[in-house]
């Protein structure tokens, strides 16, 4: 059972979503019924990014039901360009992303969103990956060397739950062609403005339904791409 904590700042959830209809119906129920559990204000924006299955009308039924859900509806464009919609759509103080696979809930986060007003951005730290394949642990783990090598970055888990300051991330400039560099890209231009960053624990569970659709050998490569034009901008 989830504690209340009730927050005094407001939450943006944003939710990029491409062909979730086995599981955005869920993360949406459970969002609903938690978030106002632990903020008094919260608005949660669904960013349907071109889904060709029964995304768009599950996420439009919960919109009509609820008027804190609101829907954007664009042409696929990749996580990365999902996000900047969501992100720049934002209305309250922080806003956080969320997984429309199920694989993090709001009783999840409650660490990271109890400190949220404390810090600049917040990370959350998924712990075990109890489904992870070999694969899918090189990309993350072999990521976190390339960015401590290339950008000094330092945290445990870099790829999980951001809940950002809204008036900051929407000042930066993010490439909408990055793969999922995105949040990674976020969080080097924050420690770079010497913004305050804070970690803490949000646990991992497997996804409710449906593919991951980040691990592609198109979005690596993306993800690759964007790592080295952001460190070449940097060196430059």
């Amino acid at each position: 059972m989830l504690k209340s904590v009730k927050q005094k700042t407001s939450l943006s959830i944003v939710i990029p979503a491409y062909n979730e209809e086995e599981s955005l119906g869920y993360v949406l129920r459970d969002t609903l019924k938690d978030v106002p559990k632990v903020v008094k204000d919260y608005e949660v924006i669904v960013v349907d990014d071109g889904s060709e299955d029964n995304t768009p009308q599950i996420a439009d039924s919960y919109a009509k039901k609820n008027r804190h859900v609101r829907v954007i509806h664009q042409r696929q464009g990749g996580f990365n360009k999902a996000m900047i919609t969501g992100l720049r759509r934002a209305k309250k103080d922080y806003v956080a992303y969320m997984h429309a696979g199920g694989q993090e809930l709001i009783r999840d986060m409650i660490n990271c969103i109890r400190i949220m007003q404390n810090y600049d951005l917040v990370l959350g730290i998924r712990g075990k990956r109890i489904d992870y394949n070999p694969y899918r642990l090189l990309l993350s783990y072999g990521a976190l060397v390339i960015y401590r090598v290339l950008f000094g970055i330092t945290y445990e888990d870099v790829h999980w739950v951001y809940i950002w300051k809204t008036k900051e991330v929407q000042k930066l400039k993010l490439d909408p062609k990055g793969g999922i560099f995105l949040l990674v890209e976020s969080l080097v231009k924050f420690k770079r403005k010497g913004l305050k960053i804070g970690e803490a624990l949000a646990p991992y569970r497997p996804r409710y339904g449906g593919d991951n659709k980040n691990t592609s050998i198109k979005v690596v490569w993306q993800t690759i791409i964007s790592i080295f034009k952001l460190r070449r901008k940097i060196v430059i």
